[in-house]
């Protein structure tokens, strides 16, 4: 009855949480003068002062009140809004032709309350009007809030005109973007780039993701049987991930985010069953492989990217995505290797009380995310 109520408390820790995202920062040069900025952010988390650096909200002191703001209406949220918006632009700074601007905010677009299992979308369009044509532009997000990705453009309809993306950690301010000669990004940096954001939207960000690569991993020692699993794995979510970037496949992620919590349920639960078919294994995989793979397109689509980049976008994403698999299962191995090496029963141990806990937090998702 102990190890069940303890496992109870540790699923309530971690169900309850959203993951704290990072914010996207489009900066738009719409004629002579107007320049235009929007944000793409979890308001509540920026309210609260719930950064980045806490990868899910309840590991922040206000969790609390994010999750009292979640549940709020839009229009009751954008009034809550009015009264922080002066302490959101003070921790921002924007310069143009290296000048601090003032952001006056044009629109605020806020998504229904919808599924409380992911963080709301919010956009927030800042506009300014500069006193002569910007020649540069810097940007810095607050520390407090944490990572954030910028872009800008210099608008023309029915043009793409989008920058790569900058990748700025804890805050760090963008480098100074010089609109007459932008420094070019080459494809090594693109792809490095990408391959960060792939590995950190599984480590840290991804709690779906590294338990369903826990619960595969805790299935064997055997490596040809872990190499088979994860190669089926691999294989099947970088498929429907090019195929949903294309536009090829698109499924309601109310239908995909059960999914992949009740796949994570049932990796588990066959760590359970004393002969295990690798072949029936394999095709299962396999099968939950192609749901996160639409899963992992949901982030991607985020960050809308240019024709002629996004070959390598896709593949340095994966790649990071790929790294990340490979250090989850080097490291349940390594734990569970060290056990049988003092002559520790490693299965009674750690593989039973492991996967009994992926298990319940799995279904228990799923229940909720079917219901939510």
């Amino acid at each position: 009855m102990k190890l069940f109520a303890l496992l109870l408390i540790l699923i309530s820790a971690i169900v309850q949480a959203d993951v704290v995202k990072p914010a996207l920062v489009e900066i738009s040069i719409i004629n002579d003068k107007t320049i235009e900025i929007e944000i793409d952010l979890s308001l509540e988390a920026a309210m609260t002062g719930i950064g980045t650096k806490y990868k899910k909200t309840t590991n922040a002191p206000n969790s609390e009140k994010y999750d009292d703001l979640r549940a709020l209406k839009p229009q009751q949220l954008r009034q809550r809004f009015k009264d922080f918006e002066s302490e959101f632009l003070n921790s921002l700074t924007f310069k143009v032709n290296n000048q601090v601007q003032k952001l006056t905010l044009s629109k605020a677009k806020i998504d229904i309350i919808g599924y409380k299992k992911r963080p709301r979308k919010t956009i927030l369009t800042y506009r300014i009007e500069a006193d002569e044509w910007p020649e540069t532009l810097a940007w810095q997000y607050a520390e407090v809030y944490g990572d954030s990705a910028l872009r800008w453009q210099v608008y023309n309809k029915d043009e793409y005109n989008w920058s790569s993306w900058q990748w700025l950690r804890d805050g760090a301010p963008s480098s100074v973007i010089d609109l007459s000669h932008p420094k070019p990004v080459n494809i090594y940096q693109r792809f490095k780039q990408f391959v960060s954001i792939g590995f950190d939207h599984v480590i840290p960000l991804g709690w779906d993701h590294i338990l369903f690569i826990v619960g595969m991993a805790l299935s064997s020692l055997l490596w040809r049987r872990l190499l088979l699993l994860v190669t089926s794995f691999t294989l099947a979510h970088s498929l429907t991930l090019g195929l949903a970037m294309v536009g090829v496949v698109e499924i309601s992620a109310r239908i995909v985010e059960p999914l992949i919590a009740f796949s994570i349920a049932y990796v588990a639960i066959e760590n359970l069953l004393t002969h295990q078919s690798i072949r029936r294994k394999t095709l299962v995989v396999f099968i939950f492989g192609l749901i996160h793979g639409l899963g992992f397109a949901t982030m991607l689509k985020s960050f809308e990217m240019a024709p002629d980049s996004f070959a390598i976008t896709l593949i340095g994403f994966n790649v990071g995505v790929e790294l990340a698999q490979i250090v989850i299962v080097f490291g349940v191995v390594a734990g569970l290797l060290a056990l049988r090496s003092l002559k520790l029963n490693y299965r009674q141990l750690a593989v039973v009380p492991a996967s009994i806990l992926i298990a319940l937090i799995g279904f228990w998702w799923g229940v909720e995310r079917l219901v939510g």
